[in-house]
């Protein structure tokens, strides 16, 4: 599962001006204010205009970077949803009974990959909220009164920068200039404070497939099976030579899928020398994206995690 911004926090940062509840409560107001507004009209609270390119805002440029970023997720949703229900079908699936192992197997043949511009569309995505979060820091050095540099940044860090190491010089560099509060905001965000650790934090994968797409190569698409148990629709509608029920089937669900891979086993008791198992219905395929596979429900996470950040940050500015 990854890690939805927010969860809550029961350390004290010392030295730090800003509580936690103060920190968990901005979240809080922000996520209602983004579910309630939608980006379109958060954009017009901060003051968003069409007439050239002046920003009556601070935040105006980060507003505009995740809802670029929300219509480039709708878009592939749509492109996804049209692609899994084309015909001829991108994928089908075999099956036998093993008779030495006495178990059903159920095999994906993939028709046809996913289509490079899912990658295309997947890498400005990224970017967008990638930016969305450089340009908060960039306005919180501002709304300090400093001057930014070309340095500034939003730290993504796995774990807290020990005083004195690379690591520490290079937060410093990123987040010179801002506010004693704000910075107790920035820290309280990053993948380090994750409950289920940085491995599983939006931002992480945010920060991964940020640099995977801008520093290495496309971000690879990947189909999958749905790891959402409720959206299985599928039975057991004939057999032979095999006992009935068949029973405790495992779904490999949530994982990158190659051709002929094994989707679904089962354990059977074979009765006769001709054993077969008919299914009726279907699996529900998702895509990942990334060298770590994203899957679509993280991407739209993660769109509702930089926006919430956004949000509460107009305390800040």
């Amino acid at each position: 599962m990854l890690f939805a911004l927010g969860s809550p926090l029961h350390e004290r940062i010392e030295g730090t001006t800003l509580r936690h509840r103060d920190l968990n409560r901005l979240c809080g107001l922000a996520r209602p204010l983004v579910l309630a507004l939608g980006l379109g009209l958060l954009l017009r609270l901060l003051g968003h205009g069409i007439g050239g390119y002046r920003v009556k805002h601070p935040l105006e440029g980060s507003a505009a970077k995740v809802k670029r970023a929300s219509l480039h997720l709708e878009t592939l949703h749509t492109e996804i949803r049209g692609f899994v229900k084309s015909e001829p079908k991108p994928y089908r699936f075999v099956s036998k009974v093993d008779v030495e192992t006495s178990r059903y197997l159920l095999r994906i043949v993939i028709e046809r990959e996913p289509p490079i511009e899912w990658s295309l569309i997947t890498g400005d995505f990224v970017q967008n909220l990638r930016a969305a979060l450089d340009y908060l820091v960039w306005q919180l050095v501002i709304a300090n009164g400093r001057e930014p540099s070309h340095r500034n940044a939003f730290p993504l860090f796995d774990g807290r920068p020990e005083l004195g190491s690379q690591e520490a010089r290079t937060w410093s560099r990123m987040v010179r200039g801002v506010s004693t509060d704000a910075l107790d905001f920035i820290e309280y965000c990053q993948p380090y404070r994750g409950g289920d650790g940085p491995g599983a934090h939006l931002l992480t994968a945010l920060r991964e497939l940020s640099n995977e797409d801008k520093h290495r190569t496309l971000l690879a698409a990947y189909s999958a099976i749905e790891a959402n148990p409720g959206a299985m629709d599928f039975e057991v509608v004939g057999v032979r030579d095999v006992r009935s029920p068949v029973e405790g089937g495992k779904v490999y669900a949530g994982r990158p899928l190659n051709n002929y891979d094994l989707v679904l086993e089962s354990p059977v008791v074979i009765t006769g020398p001709n054993p077969e198992v008919k299914l009726n219905g279907e699996l529900p395929m998702d895509v990942g994206f990334g060298w770590k596979p994203v899957p679509l429900q993280g991407l739209r996470q993660m769109v509702q995690s930089v926006a919430e950040i956004v949000a509460a940050c107009r305390n800040f500015v």
